[in-house]
């Protein structure tokens, strides 16, 4: 009786013990709580970032200054040709044609653009053809987790049930709009953490998914 006894104490006391200290939640779970949930019927495959230099030199015609060359003398020829006729019947002779080469054609801007391009490879999983996806590209510290750039994009095109694509924005802006005070020296070789979310989706039956506001 007396060992009944003792057990029977050393439940009552483990039980308050229990209710005060829980298990502690896995650190899995954070993580996954603090990302935003994923929109219905769309799998993201992957996700890139790439600078886009354009240099409008490197794409002129080299060929262009010697073909408007050739027009102007076969200008010049005809031209010297109707007068010979118009001196022979008396009549004033045509201005044989001068101008100077490339006058015609728009002049190129030297300088070079940069862009960034940023990319997310979808699949429609669901069961509706989709016609227009509202998504951003996010950029984070890898360390502190930190938000750093944020890219918002649109994009019109019909998705059919179980299609892949590939979205595509471009921006004149870098990838991360604020830099780190520590990391400033180091900015040209930073890596980041990337995710794309899904904002909103349209369907070719008029309906919509819009994600709901924090």
């Amino acid at each position: 009786m007396r060992y009944l006894h003792l057990l029977l104490l050393v439940i009552l006391v483990a039980i308050p013990s229990a209710a005060q200290n829980p298990s502690p939640i896995p650190s899995t779970e954070l993580a996954s709580a603090a990302e935003p949930a994923a929109a219905p019927g769309i799998s993201i495959t992957k996700i890139s970032w790439r600078k886009d230099i354009y240099i409008p030199a490197l794409y002129e015609d080299p060929m262009t200054p010697n073909q408007e060359q050739a027009d102007l003398r076969r200008e010049q020829k005809a031209v010297m040709r109707e007068n010979a006729v118009r001196t022979k019947g008396g009549q004033e002779p045509l201005p044989v044609p001068t101008r100077e080469l490339n006058s015609a054609r728009k002049e190129i801007n030297q300088g070079r653009s940069v862009n960034y391009l940023y990319e997310a490879k979808i699949k429609n999983t669901g069961e509706k053809s989709i016609t227009t996806i509202a998504w951003e590209y996010l950029l984070f510290d890898p360390e502190t987790t930190v938000q750093l750039g944020r890219h918002q994009f649109t994009n019109s095109s019909k998705i059919r049930p179980g299609k892949t694509v590939s979205l595509i924005g471009s921006s004149t802006g870098p990838p991360a709009g604020v830099v780190q005070t520590l990391k400033a020296g180091k900015q040209s070789e930073a890596k980041y953490s990337e995710r794309v979310v899904i904002n909103r989706i349209e369907y070719d039956d008029n309906s919509f998914w819009q994600r709901p506001l924090n």
